[in-house]
């Protein structure tokens, strides 16, 4: 490296800007999109059971609402919202290309939990209902994860020494 005229000491020099992520505005966004979760598995159910009259968590007689299965499943939905927030900003920190990975493990995880059901033993049509809920929560998730990570990343340009050609 070669010395910099004003200090004499070494520099790294920089051919990009240095990304930094908002933290406190990403978490936020990765909250809401919990939250969005939780949301659509709700709705899902109501769905499947209002609309399809497809009993998905406990007798006909929870209601539409479905009782406390709905509520596990919509808590699991918001603990994978914050999970896969959580995975972004460790892929952030660590993979040269952060969103081509989070695409993948996402779509990956998205589509293993939209065909589990389709292969459990239950009524065909509670098995649809949380495959194509489960679709939705993951597409839900992935998206607005990635929509958040794009608009919580902020640039700092190169420090004026890194502007400067290299001195011999």
């Amino acid at each position: 490296m070669a010395p910099t005229p004003d200090s004499g000491r070494p520099h790294r020099r920089s051919s990009s800007p240095h990304p930094e992520v908002d933290t406190r505005r990403y978490r936020a966004a990765g909250l809401a999109t919990s939250i969005v979760a939780a949301l659509i598995a709700v709705v899902g159910v109501i769905v499947a059971n209002g609309v399809f009259r497809v009993s998905l968590f406990g007798p006909d007689e929870s209601g539409v609402g479905g009782g406390a299965g709905t509520i596990a499943y919509a808590f699991a939905a918001f603990v994978c919202g914050l999970v896969a927030s959580e995975l972004m900003l460790l892929l952030l920190r660590t993979t040269p290309t952060p969103l081509t990975y989070y695409g993948w493990i996402v779509g990956l995880v998205t589509t293993v939990a939209a065909v589990v059901p389709l292969t459990m033993g239950s009524d065909f049509g509670a098995r649809v209902a949380i495959a194509l809920t489960n679709a939705c929560i993951g597409t839900a998730i992935g998206a607005l994860t990635v929509s958040a990570t794009r608009r919580s990343i902020t640039y700092t340009p190169p420090s004026e020494p890194d502007l400067q050609p290299p001195y011999i």
